[in-house]
């Protein structure tokens, strides 16, 4: 859920040189040779195709034919953005779908960058409004101040399965036949996509990676604001320094149950540490000492156990123990150690002001507990069919051969990894051969979509790739940690890796076995 670049502004903006690069126009990258585009209820306004003989990128030089296409659902008022880029060379016979991060139907032109160096023609929508992942402003409500439904609906879905099926048009007309294969990649909403795409759009991609999954967005959205909400209520917002103390305790009392030291929990479920055991202990902010007090370690154990209703029952999952929450979900700001203001996550607080409240100027910080409930619960209601994302009948996908792979990090300072395991177990309780064909990997310490002390999987892509077309299942995911000391093989859940001996930083130390009880 990361803030990218505003692609699509590049397109009126040639001195950019980068969503439009400029260049020679090669014989074969032209309008005239895009003549078969047939957009499901939609309506071409224009088409665009740019040679790209000269881009950058870490330092090679790319060549592609940039295709733009530019469409609209007649009756519904939505203009969307297509982009597909086809390398003017090499093409592995592959189309790669790009996914998105918060608001942003596309996470970044870095995505599309990777993809083209690896010999993938790759497409990116807008899903028809501006990429700004922290913000839905500028699309949200129509000009009666009212949710626009038609554009979250091709946020939602629509939109995805229409950038496949111009792909395949393009890249078809471009060089004489489509892809022999095609796949997703996508992180956050990214991942939200790819499941969106498995459930209802079964045949857009043979292999979809769908990674810390945006799924439950309706629920897990809100829940994002509970930390927030909890240091409102108790009129509490702990310094990050006092934050990062507890979730050090945390760390350091858990960090051995696996056997290694190495600043990761592995298992966080069994980690019993209550924040409480913290109170009175001192910690070094800036040089100056601090207390951490009873309300502070309550606060960060609220956080732990999750959003509650007014009577105390479960509504939605808190973050792991280990996760950064004074980098995610529980950021304050602090003019003095003992003078701090919360800092909402964006993408939380304007889904409520905005798609709940259709008030984007709405003082959240004022909501009462049954308030908030309420927002909760009427979020389920209303958009969940919309963009819930969470069909466990993966039946039709599992039918025409399509495969999946979902990892998610432990350390998630964003989204709650136990809202993934529960639509796992949700498809398994539908299928208990789900892993025939689709196969769900946790990574310890890792962040959201990268980042943490744990080892985060190096090429998830491939393992798909070879899933799909050698029919070789992934048993494992190679992780490595960001520095490249560390190596360890990622299970396929519910099993984990347990460490055996040996040398700790090397993946032959570790087998995958069942998580003990």
């Amino acid at each position: 859920m990361m803030v990218p670049q505003n692609l699509w502004s590049m397109a009126t903006a040639s001195a950019a040189g980068l969503w439009f690069a400029s260049g020679t126009h090669a014989s074969d990258c032209s309008t005239s040779s895009i003549k078969n585009l047939s957009i499901p209820h939609g309506q071409v306004l224009d088409l665009s195709a740019t040679p790209v003989n000269d881009y950058n990128y870490q330092n090679s030089t790319l060549k592609f034919c940039n295709v733009t296409v530019t469409y609209t659902h007649p009756g519904l008022n939505d203009t969307i953005h297509v982009n597909v880029w086809l390398p003017s060379s090499n093409w592995n016979q592959r189309l790669q779908g790009a996914g998105g991060g918060g608001f942003s139907a596309l996470d970044s032109v870095d995505v599309l960058e990777k993809a083209v160096a690896g010999g993938y023609a790759v497409v990116g929508t807008d899903a028809g409004h501006k990429l700004n992942s922290a913000s839905s402003d500028s699309w949200s409500l129509d000009e009666s101040g009212k949710v626009n439904m038609s554009l979250l609906k091709d946020f939602a879905s629509v939109a995805l399965n229409d950038a496949a099926v111009v792909a395949k048009d393009v890249t078809r007309d471009f060089y004489g036949h489509g892809p022999r294969h095609s796949y997703w990649n996508g992180c956050s909403t990214g991942g939200r996509q790819g499941l969106m795409l498995a459930q209802r759009y079964p045949t857009a991609y043979d292999g979809i990676l769908a990674n810390a999954p945006a799924i439950n967005w309706p629920e897990f959205i809100v829940a994002e604001y509970w930390p927030q909400f909890v240091m409102n209520q108790m009129n509490t917002h702990p310094p990050p320094c006092v934050i990062d103390a507890i979730t050090a305790a945390a760390v350091e009392a858990c960090d051995g149950n696996d056997g290694v030291k190495d600043a990761v929990i592995s298992e966080p479920s069994r980690c019993q540490f209550n924040a409480s055991t913290t109170v009175n202990q001192k910690v070094n902010c800036s040089g100056q000492k601090v207390t951490i007090t009873r309300n502070d370690a309550l606060v960060v154990q609220k956080i732990w156990d999750g959003m509650r209703s007014t009577n105390g029952s479960s509504l939605w999952y808190g973050l792991e123990k280990g996760a950064p929450l004074s980098g995610g979900l529980a950021i304050t700001t602090c003019s003095t150690p003992s003078n701090c203001t919360g800092a909402p996550f964006s993408i939380s607080s304007d889904w409520i002001g905005q798609f709940i409240l259709e008030n984007p100027s709405a003082d959240l910080t004022q909501m009462s507990h049954e308030q908030y409930q309420r927002i909760f619960e009427y979020s389920h209601k209303k958009y969940d069919p919309i963009i819930g994302t969470n069909n466990p009948d993966l039946s039709a996908f599992k039918q025409v051969g399509g495969k999946l792979v979902t990892w998610h990090g432990l350390a998630d300072q964003l989204i709650f990894p136990k809202g993934t395991e529960k639509y796992y177990k949700e498809v398994e309780s539908l299928d208990p051969s789900v892993r025939d064909f689709y196969r769900l990997f946790l990574a310890p310490g890792v962040q959201h979509c990268k980042g943490g002390d744990g080892a985060i999987p190096v090429d998830p892509l491939e393992s798909l790739v070879n899933w799909v077309e050698k029919g070789i299942a992934p048993e494992t995911l190679l992780g490595e940690t960001e520095d490249g000391s560390r190596s360890r093989e990622l299970c396929p859940y519910p099993l984990v890796s347990v460490y055996k001996g040996g040398n700790s930083r090397d993946k032959s130390s570790y087998t995958c076995e069942e998580a003990s009880k």
